[in-house]
């Protein structure tokens, strides 16, 4: 049976101890900190007021829409209770009473908690409740809960409260709410300050553990701390640095033209935004001068005011170092310091554009020393390269400042006489030959004279292209060696002597018709990865590179070498790229399983041709091949020749999976900058290097700081022509990835890789 009251009867008057009751609940409420805190204030109403020693709170949680009942739990028999507090969590949504009670504004009485029809009889059973009281604990028209209050099992029976024991439970009620109000906002303002804490010890641990160097200042840019690395890096602990001027913290050096040092904070508040600083010189306390990349953005409170700048730093002194390194060797041959072929096309590409619609004209020179090859194989390499040491100081010596000697590879030079015509410029070149003619190479008890033979052409408006007075002044100067050496030979258009020694037109023909009649063979070489025991990890599956081959009418195999000039002149490359795509494609469908990887070549005129791309993403999507198991390989003078062509190449396959290698890397060493724009996978150190590194330092200096720098970016490295197993072991030992050469397999055809063991 459920009891309402209203309002007391009128006979039941409260005695004058009550009033002093409720004032001593109000002091026990006013020590009151948490909800357990609470509970215990009130029980003594409930024992020694109310002669109800069953006493609870049964508190509103809004998340889960339930009461969660807070009491004390009995010590193990009826009557009995302990101070231990335990809570219950029972949902209001289908339980009739509790309902009831949380919609009610009086005192709710359920008589005997066993018959009415409206209590949970599980839980009366599991508590042994008899007599319940509820009274509603409303703060500020919102609902907080109820206190509750009650008879325990058959020993406390049935006994319902008297009117003036409701009155005063509301009057209680009315405290506690009150109190529970406090109580709520505290633990919301100590969790709120526990979160902010704890948000502050992930912000530290987080600053504590970053690589980068992180200093905030304060808005006058004085500084307030530093983590762990920037303290490292700029040798000030933080309670030194606590208060300085971030200037002098960081040690930075005054701007050019001005004698003090850059205020990084005052410009990064001053545009409100984050700023970035490159290469900032700086000496810090260690005394040991870096360059540092820095950001600097502001800190804003919520109303946007500027509250001090976080700047965040790295040391990249050694990056650039490498990068000063990378963009020197881009330019220069290592052996002779003097331009490499790189420079010289590029210093020829500013001599074209200034060509174009005037009347500048300047001379080209290929020069070919001759019998090179004879020192070499009678003294050695080392002979070799003091011989063109030596020999570049003679030609400089014959040149004006305004000239551009290169060296262009093995022992073939180019130079670019500045406005001369052909007359002045054959008058240079007889000077040269007279000047080495004089000359003689001293070698231990060896005694040699050398000779050169020059092709001559002019860079002029008629000229076609870079890579045309290029091809003629290689043709001339072919011509002068095949001519009896020694000997100088101008270029010109429809020269029998051209023609005879190249047959150009010939070898035209013959790839026209190789491509017609499928004349063309593909070979792969294998290319191994280095540092691994082949009786510890299985054989792997092949890891290869395609290479091409033409078969000749006589039924000989022609090296690229011999058709890929006329190719690339009559610009007949994106369709032999286009039939080794296909022929590869066919052949990866058929072996794909136990093909790791598969390196194909590809053209620069086919890397800047839309039409191109187009056709290899077309076979691509039609043939059923897994994209990341092929590697396109560009070469970096036709990366570098067309960035932004050879990017949107890049891109656009590497979209379907596909992974992409730069070939030859360090024949022109493209810079740091440019290498860091260039979406490749793997670094292909060029042979020059490689097959040379067992006894030259110098070589092996660059191999390693090819391989060093492919590491520092993320990319695998590959070694050509290792022709030796001392080269491998070289290799294995500089820790390059990737090994291809004669030393490791030999080219074969591509048809019998799989009925025979390729060496690995």
């Amino acid at each position: 049976m459920t009891l309402i009251f209203d309002t007391p009867a009128t006979g039941d008057i409260p005695e004058p101890t009550h009033s002093q009751a409720l004032l001593q609940l109000c002091k026990r409420l006013e020590r009151a900190w948490t909800l357990s805190d609470v509970l215990d204030a009130v029980t003594p109403m409930g024992e020694a007021v109310f002669d109800y020693p069953n006493v609870w709170l049964a508190l509103f949680d809004r998340d889960s829409d339930s009461l969660d009942f807070l009491t004390h739990a009995t010590a193990g028999h009826a009557g009995a209770i302990s101070r231990q507090l335990q809570t219950m969590k029972i949902p209001i949504r289908g339980d009739v009473l509790l309902e009831e009670i949380m919609e009610a504004t009086h005192v709710v009485v359920v008589e005997d908690a066993r018959t009415d029809p409206r209590t949970n009889k599980a839980v009366v059973a599991a508590l042994q409740n008899r007599t319940i009281i509820n009274v509603p604990l409303i703060m500020a028209e919102q609902r907080l809960g109820a206190l509750g209050m009650g008879t325990y099992g058959d020993e406390e029976g049935v006994r319902p409260p008297k009117p003036w024991q409701m009155e005063l439970m509301q009057a209680t009620a009315g405290h506690l709410a009150v109190a529970l109000d406090r109580v709520r906002f505290m633990t919301a303002r100590r969790e709120a300050e526990e979160a902010l804490m704890q948000e502050k010890e992930r912000l530290q641990v987080t600053l504590h553990s970053i690589s980068d160097a992180v200093v905030t200042t304060d808005a006058d840019g004085l500084v307030r701390y530093l983590n762990p690395a920037a303290q490292a890096l700029t040798g000030w602990p933080l309670a030194a640095a606590t208060g300085c001027r971030h200037q002098d913290v960081l040690g930075l050096a005054a701007e050019p033209g001005s004698q003090t040092a850059p205020d990084l904070v005052g410009r990064a508040l001053a545009q409100g935004s984050t700023q970035l600083h490159a290469k900032l010189r700086a000496t810090p306390r260690t005394g040991t001068p870096l360059l540092m990349d820095l950001s600097a953005s502001p800190l804003l409170r919520p109303g946007g005011e500027a509250d001090g700048v976080v700047l965040v730093f790295r040391d990249v002194t050694e990056a650039s170092r490498l990068s000063r390194e990378m963009e020197f060797q881009a330019l220069h041959d290592t052996l002779t310091s003097l331009g490499n072929r790189r420079a010289f096309e590029h210093l020829l590409g500013q001599a074209f554009t200034a060509t174009r619609g005037s009347s500048a004209h300047h001379c080209v020179c290929y020069l070919d020393l001759d019998n090179f090859k004879v020192i070499n194989d009678t003294c050695g390499h080392a002979a070799g390269d003091e011989l063109l040491r030596q020999i570049s100081r003679l030609f400089l010596a014959h040149l004006e400042p305004q000239d551009l000697l290169c060296r262009l590879g093995g022992d073939e030079f180019g130079i670019l006489l500045w406005q001369r015509d052909l007359p002045q410029a054959m008058q240079v070149a007889e000077r040269l030959q007279q000047g080495l003619a004089a000359f003689r190479f001293l070698w231990r008890d060896h005694v040699f004279s050398v000779s050169v033979s020059v092709g001559a052409v002019m860079l002029d408006a008629s000229t076609e292209s870079v890579g045309a007075v290029l091809q003629a002044a290689d043709s001339a100067c072919y011509v002068a060696k095949d001519g009896g050496r020694n000997r100088i030979h101008v270029y010109a258009e429809n020269d029998p002597a051209l023609a005879q020694r190249y047959g150009v037109m010939e070898w035209v023909s013959r790839i026209e018709y190789a491509l017609q009649n499928d004349r063309f063979e593909l070979f792969c070489q294998p290319i191994v990865r280095l540092g691994v025991a082949a009786d510890v990890e299985p054989p792997p599956r092949l890891h290869c590179e395609v290479l091409l081959r033409m078969r000749t009418a006589d039924g000989t195999l022609a090296l690229p070498s011999e058709f890929m000039p006329a190719v690339e002149r009559y610009h007949l490359a994106a369709r032999v790229d286009r039939w080794v795509i296909r022929k590869t494609l066919a052949w990866m469908v058929e072996h794909q399983e136990h093909v790791e990887l598969c390196c194909i070549n590809l053209s620069g005129q086919s890397v800047g041709d839309a039409a191109f791309l187009s056709q290899v993403l077309q076979a691509i999507d039609e043939t059923p091949v897994r994209c990341d198991r092929l590697c396109f390989e560009i070469t970096e003078t036709a990366a570098m020749g067309d960035l932004a062509a050879a990017n949107r190449f890049l891109h656009a396959l590497r979209a379907r999976g596909c992974q992409f290698a730069l070939d030859d890397f360090g024949s022109g060493l493209a810079s740091y900058a440019y290498l860091r724009e260039l979406a490749v996978d793997t670094l292909k150190i060029d042979g020059q290097f490689v097959r040379r590194m067992a006894d030259d330092p110098v070589s092996f200096a660059m191999v390693k700081s090819i391989h060093e720098i492919g590491c520092l970016m993320g990319k695998k490295t590959v070694a050509e022509f290792a022709e030796s197993a001392a080269i491998v072991d070289l290799l294995t030992g500089l820790g390059v990835h990737y090994a291809q050469g004669y030393a490791l397999g030999r080219p074969a055809p591509i048809d019998q890789v799989f009925l025979e063991t390729v060496p690995r």
